[in-house]
């Protein structure tokens, strides 16, 4: 299979005529019409229904449309990218991170540190889930990710601790009690909780459930969230309590209040991940920016 084909593909898919297609890739029609055929003979998948008037896309045809732009569109992107990087003499740098870590605090400073000092290199950061900002790291779309918890790295991948943050109690403001840190374990089990579900940070979430064993909370889970953004909204809304980093507290909510709680002292450790294998000088510069100050 060529990229050749799934592009003949597209422009049949999205004209369902075999001679606006070929017009529109500058081919010949028995030039698409045969790589089509190649396309469902190697698939073993009939993709058009072929009717009198000609060509009508049918269900698996749909399916393979769909899945396939977002593939296609990921390797423009690419090529873009890599055209990019050739005309820029200085190369670029892809960094991953949480994004309430960029909302202020030292890794906001060295990132901004390293744009002044770099003017010349592109710099992209990326936000999304630990999962996804590990996938994004393994395939080299990005050189590094700032990260919390992950499964275990193999040998290639390195890291390099920034700090180890609180957790805290964020409960509703508009609760007339106020929650003490002296809180205890009975206590807190009263009040409604609001908690990430295992698909949206497993590696989390197995650290927490371990966490909650151990001092014997068993929180009244009355809502999921995908993503601690979603669990603060929820608290803001009157929904319940919920265990988040602290770092979220540098965007203040008047409808959200916390607390550090005395028995949760553990603490969640930031890392910096990256590929040892790397040659991107440009990493090799933020690294030491790194290693200066941790």
């Amino acid at each position: 299979m060529e990229l050749r084909h799934l592009k003949y593909f597209l422009a049949v898919a999205e004209t369902q005529n075999i001679r606006s297609a070929a017009k529109k890739v500058h081919v010949t029609q028995p030039a698409i019409s045969r790589k089509i055929k190649e396309l469902e003979d190697e698939l073993g998948v009939q993709l058009f229904d072929r009717l009198p008037k000609g060509l009508s896309l049918n269900k698996a045809g749909k399916v393979y449309q769909k899945h396939l732009g977002a593939v296609l569109r990921q390797i423009e992107d690419a090529n873009a990218k890599v055209r990019q990087f050739a005309k820029t003499e200085y190369g670029s740098l892809a960094l991953g991170a949480p994004d309430f870590i960029l909302w202020q605090g030292e890794v906001t400073e060295q990132i901004n540190h390293f744009r002044q000092a770099n003017a010349q290199v592109e710099l992209e950061v990326f936000s999304d889930s630990p999962v996804v900002l590990l996938k994004r790291l393994e395939l080299g779309q990005i050189d590094g990710t700032f990260i919390y918890f992950h499964s275990q790295l193999s040998e290639e991948y390195e890291t390099h601790l920034i700090s180890k943050d609180k957790l805290v109690l964020a409960y509703p403001a508009s609760w007339e009690q106020e929650i003490s840190p002296a809180i205890t374990i009975d206590e807190l089990n009263q009040f409604p909780a609001i908690r990430l579900p295992q698909s949206a940070d497993p590696f989390y979430f197995d650290w927490q459930e371990a966490l909650f064993q151990q001092l014997g909370w068993a929180p009244k889970t009355v809502q999921w969230a995908h993503g601690e953004n979603t669990m603060l909204g929820l608290v803001a809304a009157g929904y319940g309590v919920a265990i988040v980093n602290e770092r979220h507290f540098a965007r203040h909510s008047e409808q959200v209040r916390y607390t550090p709680l005395d028995i949760l002292p553990q603490r969640a450790p930031l890392n910096f991940v990256y590929k040892e294998t790397s040659d991107n000088p440009a990493l090799a510069t933020f690294l030491k920016l790194l290693n200066n100050t941790y």
